[in-house]
């Protein structure tokens, strides 16, 4: 399935797009496009003005919305949706706010590879190898 996002992912959208395409569809195909384009027919959106997936103010992450919108039930993957509530939400993105360890590291990271990647889909491919890798590191301890 096609599923389409805002352009220049950051620590939502790219948590999203790795519960995406690791619970919800495995052959998730992304697209990015400015909050004014129309959403393709063909496609599923989040985090755009006009979609039926997307963060709500003050209280959910888009990554929280499609936890229960899919049910998804996963330790680990409920773990990585803590700490990406805990930056958006709890925090306010105030790094001096947040609860978890973890968190920072993570969101740093994840806001990092925007600006060392060439494309949108370059920015979600590398955040796919770093919450595999934190899923991993997870579901081991």
């Amino acid at each position: 399935m096609l599923w389409v996002t805002r352009t220049k992912p950051h620590v939502d959208r790219c948590a999203s797009a790795w519960l995406i395409k690791r619970f919800i569809d495995k052959d998730a195909k992304f697209e990015f496009i400015s909050g004014e384009d129309s959403i393709p027919d063909d496609a599923i959106a989040f985090t755009l003005p006009n979609a039926k997936i997307k963060p709500v103010e003050r209280k959910k992450t888009t990554y929280d919305v499609l936890v229960e919108k899919y049910q998804v039930q996963d330790f680990c993957a409920l773990g990585i949706g803590k700490f990406v509530h805990d930056f958006e939400i709890d925090a306010e993105e105030d790094a001096s706010k947040v609860k978890f360890k973890e968190t920072l590291g993570l969101c740093y990271v994840l806001k990092g590879l925007e600006k060392t990647s060439k494309t949108d889909k370059e920015t979600v491919q590398k955040a796919l190898i770093v919450l595999d890798a934190l899923y991993e590191t997870l579901r081991n301890k």
